[in-house]
């Protein structure tokens, strides 16, 4: 595949799962990372009509949405290290376990970077990481209300750290129960579900919160580590 690019923000979860499928596959690609700056004067809004990054650009074509993207790069590349089963009971399973890591972690993980005091400066540092000095200056203080607004509307927003901290606790341990004696989350091989879970995770992990919540949870860390997403734990 060449004169691949895959135009990302650079700490997002969604575009870490188009990185490792692309890996997976093997496909050599370029990236392009956009900060706050490329938000403001519209370069995300060009390259996707959904304002919404990753977009992947290859073959003439762009490609928005984490989702769209891995189901067209199994369709292109079926055959090297599939990741959605061909039966139809655990292809609803990779669905299902897509929709709960992309609707439900990623929350959590928004909620651990920017509502958490200690964490945000860092991570509105990060968000800025490819902006000119004058402009990161400006929009470091902004991003954590922006994203405040954002969880507030989803609702994460209102919860305490302490009732966050207890629904991921039931998110790990449920994981961990799934997990017992089992190498992947739907069938023998990896598939989509593992990755769209395990990279919710690994930015979970990036916490100081996430990365002590994954401690109590052995069989956790062992599949992320199968998974090519190991916490820093």
């Amino acid at each position: 595949m060449n004169n691949t690019v895959l135009h990302q923000y650079e700490i997002s979860p969604f575009c870490a799962k188009v990185r490792r499928v692309l890996q997976l596959k093997g496909l050599d690609y370029q990236v392009h990372n956009i900060g706050a700056l490329g938000t403001q004067l519209g370069e995300v809004r060009r390259l996707s009509p959904q304002g919404k990054l990753p977009v992947l650009e290859f073959g003439g074509e762009r490609l928005a949405d984490s989702s769209l993207i891995v189901r067209e790069l199994e369709r292109r590349f079926p055959a090297v290290v599939p990741l959605i089963p061909d039966d139809e009971q655990q292809r609803a399973q990779v669905h299902l376990w897509e929709d709960w890591a992309d609707e439900s972690l990623y929350f959590l993980e928004v909620y651990l970077r920017f509502a958490v005091k200690e964490n945000r400066g860092y991570w509105a540092g990060r968000v800025c990481a490819a902006d000119p000095a004058w402009f990161a200056a400006i929009a470091r203080p902004i991003v954590p209300a922006t994203m405040m607004k954002q969880l507030k509307a989803q609702g994460m927003g209102r919860k305490s750290l302490a009732q966050v901290l207890t629904e991921l606790d039931q998110h790990l341990q449920m994981l961990n129960a799934l997990l017992y004696e089992r190498d992947w989350l739907v069938g023998e091989q990896i598939t989509l579900a593992d990755i769209a879970v395990a990279v919710q995770l690994q930015a979970i992990a990036a916490t100081p919160q996430g990365k002590q919540a994954l401690l109590a949870y052995p069989d956790v860390q062992l599949w992320l580590a199968r998974s090519g997403e190991e916490p820093e734990v």
